[in-house]
């Protein structure tokens, strides 16, 4: 049975006897206590040197980490007072357990201390290095487990027994703590190679590159960082890249049938990056969304509109379909303002008045000079239309077509010209309507 081996009451009188001693002798003594105010000092000390350094750290530093902490990628998301007390701590125990050796006094509590705040320290450092909360808890517990296995003695024992549990791969064999060093190694290489797609995105965008060439050179990059990151952590494990070659070959029939669309736009959205004809900042207009150029996706691009709407269009269809780019070579683009006039109107006034209009508005420049014509003599009304120039598409245009409305409108209104409404005349002839009413009668006696 399984509870055959256990102790018997004495054999635990016996062994409790022998931990009291064992407490006795070497814990509930004076120089353990010694050790215990030591590292209750040392912890006061580092308090208050980490409060007050870090005070006059961040005063005289305010403006030097404004201008370059941001460049800075693998930022310590801890504070500054925090960070030092992270520092002094370890610092001051090892110092003080060097100073006990070399005045031959016991360490033992004194070392525990220093390896167990050194362990908390570098858990806490190491774990502050990740932005996401669940990887930074991850971390902090695979280190706590590390370090608690340390301190028992299992860690060597659980290393050999990792490495004995092997999991068969056809001609290979990969163990657990192949495994897991893989997966660990694959984690540090994919987050350094985050970190050097952001370093290298900022030093891109302070660069004299055009926008489309920015975005472009990022996302070659940042494809062969995360390339060359599988490729060590796979190597680490020690996957045989060759054993590869049959499973990415179907892999690649796999993603040519079911992920075409996919792919057709993260390819056109290297084109568009390539020729530049769509950059970030553009105004466009593809079917009935109209807007400006946000962003430049891997599959889409992002158009936001006046009435803050944001429209992902995928790059396929800015390849494959016609689109206006009000701001490609020039932005400047020309409006037409259409509008109507009564048949009694003077057509020379009207022509002066609109054009003075269109002069004074803000946004319309003067050069091209906006004109004035007559389009035609409509059903009510004689029509004309304004064209003018204006150089900013993206602040939008309806707004520019109100204001000139709404001048014109005053200005009509002074000068007694008239917007007609849709009328109709009509022309009744007489002895035709006598000679119905009397075909009427005639067929009403019968």
């Amino acid at each position: 049975m399984i509870f055959d081996n256990l102790p018997t009451l004495d054999e635990w009188m016996v062994m409790a006897a022998q931990l009291q001693a064992w407490i006795i002798k070497n814990v509930l003594t004076f120089s353990s206590l010694q050790q215990i105010l030591v590292v209750a000092a040392l912890m006061i000390a580092t308090w208050v040197l980490s409060r007050k350094l870090a005070s006059a750290f961040e005063e005289k530093t305010a403006a030097w980490r404004a201008r370059h902490f941001s460049l800075i990628s693998m930022r310590i998301h801890l504070s500054v007072r925090e960070s030092l007390s992270l520092i002094f701590a370890p610092m001051l125990l090892w110092v003080a357990v060097m100073v006990a050796n070399a005045a031959k006094l016991q360490v033992l509590l004194l070392n525990g201390a220093a390896s167990l705040v050194t362990a908390w320290a570098m858990i806490r450092l190491g774990s502050s290095l990740v932005k996401s909360r669940f990887w930074s808890r991850a971390l902090a517990i695979s280190m706590w487990t590390i370090a608690a296995l340390n301190i028992v003695g299992w860690l060597d024992p659980t290393i050999e027994v990792l490495a004995n549990a092997v999991i068969p791969l056809g001609d290979h064999k990969l163990s657990l703590l192949a495994i897991l060093k893989g997966g660990v190694f694959l984690a540090v290489f994919l987050w350094l190679a985050g970190l050097s797609s952001e370093g290298l995105e900022r030093a891109l965008w302070r660069s004299n590159l055009s926008p489309s060439q920015k975005v472009l050179f990022h996302k070659i990059a940042k494809i062969i960082l995360i390339g060359i990151a599988i490729m060590l952590g796979l190597n680490v494990v020690g996957i045989d890249f060759t054993a590869l070659a049959v499973f990415s070959g179907a892999l690649g029939i796999g993603i040519g049938f079911g992920l075409q669309k996919v792919f057709a736009n993260l390819m056109s959205g290297f084109i568009l990056l390539i020729d530049k004809s769509i950059k970030p900042g553009d105004v466009i207009a593809v079917g009935d969304t109209y807007g400006w150029v946000n962003r430049l996706g891997a599959r889409y691009v992002s158009i936001l509109t006046r009435d803050g709407k944001e429209h992902l269009i995928p790059n396929e269809t800015l390849i494959t379909q016609p689109v206006e780019n009000w701001t490609y070579s020039d932005d400047k683009i020309r409006i037409h303002i259409p509008i109507g006039v009564s048949y009694n109107s003077d057509v020379p006034l009207v022509k002066k008045l609109l054009l003075e209009v269109a002069h004074k508005h803000p946004r319309i420049i003067q050069t091209p000079e906006p004109v004035c014509l007559v389009k035609g003599f409509g059903d009510n009304s004689v029509d004309f239309e304004i064209r003018a120039w204006i150089e900013d598409p993206v602040n939008g245009i309806g707004n520019v077509m109100s204001g000139v409305y709404e001048e014109v409108w005053s200005a009509f209104k002074k000068h007694g010209i008239v917007v007609p409404f849709p009328q109709r005349d009509l022309n009744f002839n007489m002895e035709q309507i006598k000679q119905i009413i009397r075909m009427i009668k005639d067929d009403n006696s019968r």
